[in-house]
């Protein structure tokens, strides 16, 4: 996978958004300490001693880190130097991974497709892609494996000790004996194929995943703004290729360079394994020992592996480059993007990148930073250059800082204004309070527990690493912190003099522009057409009909049904089937229902709360804000404080005060569903007053007319944000709008987070005319919704917090008494709406036009409702037609880099596909799903037990402490209701599923097809009657 997961169920993002930083910790809560003392202190003593010796491997280093209650040991397997790290935590989520430092020296993205071919099959695993298998026949919490621009990682995460040797063998067998088959090679890398992959007389084509894959990541203006920024600032180094794999490169590989490269970098020399968790170390050593004791050690790997520093530059540097047109651009000539980065430091030095982490927070992070106030409030641009920010995912750390969405003659303008804010943060320095703030959210986030620690503590770790660099020095945040206070305590202008250091004398610099091209995407035609041409020019004539041959093969293979029995699995026994239940309890404060939880929560007190908005008052023209009405709660000023304060007040006493739309479908009626504001936030306990002084401000007055400047700015961020979101989620968006047809829930979901809404932002961010109509409109939804009986909430804290917090609610709900404008307590009791959806939308067809390469296609048919017996057995004909069929069509014979099915509690069943270069033959492969199932050749009992195992990978998620029984919260899903579902779906057959397919896909009517993505031939030449042409201004 390159940046976005190769798995289907997607449990992580952008692999540049997990390689995070010290100062990202605080925003990205992957540090966590479980509150129990007894447990911590076992973890914490000692178990072995360095110099000890444990199946060939020597401890070299064992270290407590008592904040964040775990022991880190460090050991080398003396045969070949192996590094291995473990992390001993009382966590039963564990993880495993093995990493290899892979520098390409091309862009032919030979290390990227590797990662695919070395899970496509293994010695003692033969069978074809047993990583997607696995998928089925697991209970992983996570399974993946990605590519960044200087490793290659195969990381998973189980709560089953049975389930972590399985995967384990799996992986170990992968990555040191994979079969790396040439047919699998022409597969996920490149090949030349029959457009009729049956008619030796028709055109070659280019196909392959990777080759898809990669056309679909440099399809959106961001990403190619990225890769040409790390390319170019880097110009001597690995960096300057991209590793993922240049799409006009990658038919430039060869299936030897391929095998030479895992040689040369798949080897226990060059390897680092991590384990974390509560499993004992013995058995994982004892299963590593038996693959890797057969490799005798090649420093020579390692060493050939190392990246170079940059050469430092003696003056600072230009580059312009071009994209498409943005469809969704608001002002379609503001579309250039403009940045300056800054080489830093290497990222050997821990200390001094905490302290430029926290350096760059402090330059751009919020409405208070320099950088904010010069770029952001000036109105120049839309928001941020893509990829902002400080960054060590390359051995050497670098800033980046600019805006999106300008006109091209404003280029100079904006690199005026980002050198005269360096220059101020120089000469003014900067607030003790900003620098307070900051601390204080990395206090809390060493507290906070999310769904994977062991996942994110990992691939926080990897960049250091990876370079070598002593993990132990990246765990000791509590001594970082302690070094940087001193430093700033010595030195009170010990920030403006790194200020000076690294961005005024800094000539290691790299202004870049990127500017729309109207002959963009044709001239990307046109390089392919001339890489295909080129590649015919070399053919010979007995090459057709080995290219023939071969695609006979591949489609035979891919046909072909195996005897997957060799791979390892759980068992339906394996499966708990009583749930593990939450304890909690409800009362009223007042009228207000409150849940409270009590968890382990490490001193953080988390608030829940639900804005009821009851549809059939609600007016209909104020719906389309109230997705924007979210983004911008807590955005502006509001009460007593100005946005600035507010902004500073939120960052030095929470984590953040949150608001998204909540939808939540009743379990027994199709058409009845709730529809609110969800509010969250989290604090330690000492502020728990604070935080709800602040909600009680923002409940008081929004401040959406003191600044309507900055509120349009704000808007324009929100149309950029939403923009840069479709080329990676671009099935969701299709699936959404598919949905929307057939459901009126669905068709909610649309309005507040589709293309609809997508559409609405775009609209109203270009109106600055209509600033007067546009804050009207906000304060009567505030007015509207934020009311004491609308309102239900939950606080989930640790038992001697519970009270105390429970009572600084009490004063929150008190306060919204003392500040409810009598005139408005009843607006809501306005002219009922007889239809507040609007009339029933007739299914059609759509194709919407977007520059990418390759499509998003989405198609849904609604099933049964939550508490239908039908709904389990539907889930388990999800999972298996994921399997069994999409798979294998949609991907592996299509060339897509997914697709699949799922189906959502409201009964709604959705079929999708991502990166897909085509169109016709997906929807007929959507079309055949009910006559596959049909065919009950097609799978087995023993196949709808591996599609138990997924489903209850979802089911049975990790739940960090401070969300705790927050999903009944929201859902009225109750935990009998859940019990009840959990015991249907272990007793699904394999006759229940046929009955369902039969019941819901073969005889009942689908919605119709959405496709995201460039204009087609097929969609183009049908009548208009049955496809709708459309662009997203048309929704």
């Amino acid at each position: 996978m390159y940046r976005v997961n190769r798995n289907l169920f997607r449990s992580l993002s952008d692999h540049r958004d997990r390689l995070f930083s010290i100062s990202q910790i605080k925003r990205r809560s992957i540090i966590a300490v479980r509150n129990n003392h007894s447990i911590a202190s076992e973890i914490l003593k000692p178990k072995f001693k360095v110099g000890d010796r444990l199946f060939g491997y020597r401890l070299d280093s064992i270290n407590p880190v008592p904040e964040l209650c775990l022991t880190a040991s460090q050991w080398t397997f003396e045969k070949n130097n192996a590094k291995h790290l473990h992390i001993a935590r009382d966590d039963p989520n564990n993880v495993f991974a093995v990493t290899f430092r892979t520098t390409p020296e091309d862009s032919t993205g030979v290390a990227h497709i590797l990662e695919h071919l070395a899970l496509c099959g293994s010695n003692r695993y033969p069978v074809r892609d047993p990583f997607m298998k696995m998928l089925s026949r697991s209970l992983a919490t996570f399974m993946n494996a990605f590519t960044g621009c200087d490793f290659t990682m195969y990381p998973f995460s189980t709560q089953n000790i049975k389930d972590y040797y399985n995967l384990m063998s799996v992986y170990l067998d992968a990555v040191f004996h994979p079969c790396l088959r040439y047919l699998d090679f022409l597969q996920e890398g490149w090949r030349l194929e029959h457009s009729n992959i049956d008619d030796p007389s028709s055109p070659l084509i280019l196909k392959g995943v990777v080759f898809n894959e990669m056309k679909g990541v440099f399809s959106s203006p961001s990403s190619i703004y990225t890769r040409h920024k790390i390319n170019k600032l880097f110009p001597n180094t690995t960096y300057k290729n991209e590793s993922g794999g240049d799409p006009l490169c990658i038919p430039e590989l060869s299936y030897e360079q391929l095998k030479n490269f895992h040689a040369k970098h798949y080897h226990p020399s060059n390897a680092k394994f991590f384990t974390y968790g509560n499993f004992p170390i013995e058995n994982h050593f004892e299963k590593i020992q038996k693959i890797i004791e057969k490799f005798d050690m090649d420093e020579s790997l390692s060493l050939n592996s190392q990246v170079q520093d940059e050469t430092i530059w003696i003056e600072s540097r230009r580059a312009e480059i071009s994209c498409q047109n943005d469809p969704l651009a608001p002002y379609p000539d503001r579309q250039t993007t403009v940045s300056t980065s800054w080489l830093l430091k290497s990222i050997k030095d821990v200390q001094e990148n905490f302290n430029l982490s926290i350096l760059c927070s402090l330059l751009c992070e919020g409405p208070n930073s320099p950088l904010y106030q010069a770029l952001i409030d000036s109105g120049l641009g839309s928001d941020y250059s893509p990829d902002h920010g400080y960054h060590n995912m390359t051995k050497q750390s670098f800033f980046s800082i600019g805006l999106q969405g300008i006109p091209k003659e404003n280029v100079s303008t904006v690199n005026k204004a980002i050198k005269m804010a360096i220059l101020n943060a120089y000469t003014e320095g900067f607030p003790e309070e900003r620098i307070e703030a900051i601390l204080h959210r990395i206090e809390l986030s060493t507290k906070l527990q999310n769904n994977n620690y062991g996942l994110s503590l990992l691939l926080y770790l990897n960049n250091y690493w990876n370079h070598d660099v002593d993990p132990i020095q990246c765990l000791s945040i509590n001594q970082l912190v302690e070094n940087f206070r001193k430093n700033l305590a010595s030195d009170p202008k010990f920030l403006q003099n790194k200020v000076k250091q690294y961005f005024i004398d800094n000539k290691h610099k790299l202004l870049i522009e990127m500017n729309p091209d109207s002959q963009f995407e044709q001239k990307q035609i046109d390089s392919e057409r001339k890489l295909l041409e080129s590649k015919l020019s070399q053919l010979k004539p007995q090459d057709y009909k080995e290219i023939f041959d071969c695609g006979q093969k591949l489609l035979a293979a891919q046909d072909r049904q195996e005897d997957v029995s060799i791979l390892p699995t759980l068992i339906i026994d394996d499966i708990d089937r009583l749930l593990v239940k939450t304890e909690i309890e409800s009362s009223n404060l007042g009228h207000v229902p409150v849940q409270r939880c009590i968890q382990p929560t490490n001193n953080i007190v988390f608030f829940n709360a639900l804005l009821k908005l009851d549809l059939n008052v609600f007016p209909k023209e104020l719906l389309s804000y109230v997705p924007l009405f979210v983004r911008l709660m807590s955005k502006l000023g509001a009460g007593r404080y100005d946005r600035n304060s507010l902004d500073q007040k939120i960052q030095m006493f929470t984590g953040g005060l949150n608001s998204s739309v909540s939808i939540a479908d009743n379990i027994k009626n199709m058409d009845d569903f709730e529809f609110g504001i969800h509010l969250n936030s989290f604090c330690l306990e000492r502020n728990v007053d604070k935080m709800f002084d602040l909600w009680s401000e923002i409940f008081d007055r929004i401040h959406f007319r003191e600044d309507s400047d900055h509120l349009m700015q704000l808007i324009r961020i929100s149309a950029a944000e939403l923009a840069q979101g479709i080329a990676q989620n671009g099935h969701l968006y299709a699936m959404r709008r598919s949905a929307s047809f057939i459901k009126k829930s669905s068709r909610l979901r649309e309005m507040t987070a589709g293309l609809s809404s997508m559409a609405f932002i775009r609209l109203i961010a270009a109106s600055n005319e209509k600033i007067d109509e546009i804050i009207s409109n906000l304060e009567k939804i505030s007015k509207l919704i934020l009311r004491k009986e609308a309102l239900r909430c939950a606080i989930n804290a640790e038992n001697n917090a519970i009270s105390s917090s429970i009572g600084s609610l009490e004063k929150f709900l008190h306060s919204l008494e003392l500040n409810s404008d009598p005139s408005q307590k009843n607006s809501i009791n306005a002219t009922p709406n007889a239809n507040p959806l609007g009339s029933n939308i007739a299914s059609s067809n759509e194709h919407f036009i977007f520059p990418f390469s390759t499509n998003y296609i989405g198609q849904s048919v609604y099933c049964a409702q939550y508490s239908h017996p039908d709904h389990p057995r539907l889930n388990i004909l999800s999972s298996l037609i994921n399997m069994k069929y999409l798979l294998k069509e949609i991907r592996e014979k299509g060339g897509a880099y997914g697709g699949g099915s799922k189906l959502d509690s409201g009964g709604v069943l959705h079929c999708y596909s991502y990166r897909d270069p085509k169109i016709q033959e997906t929807i007929e492969t959507f079309s055949k799903i009910g006559r596959w199932v049909e065919n009950t050749e097609n799978f087995s009992e023993a196949d709808i037990d591996e599609a138990k195992l997924q489903v209850f990978q979802t089911l049975d998620h990790p739940v960090p402490p401070g969300e705790k029984g927050i999903d009944q919260f929201l859902t009225g899903i109750s935990e009998s209701d859940r019990q009840l579902y959990r015991d249907r779906l272990l007793d699904v057959t394999k006759s229940d599923v046929l009955e369902v397919a039969k019941r819901y896909l073969i005889s009942a009517k689908s919605s119709g097809v959405v496709v995201l993505g460039p204009k087609c031939d097929f969609t183009a030449n049908q009548k208009e009657s049955e496809w709708k042409i459309r662009l997203v201004s048309d929704v």
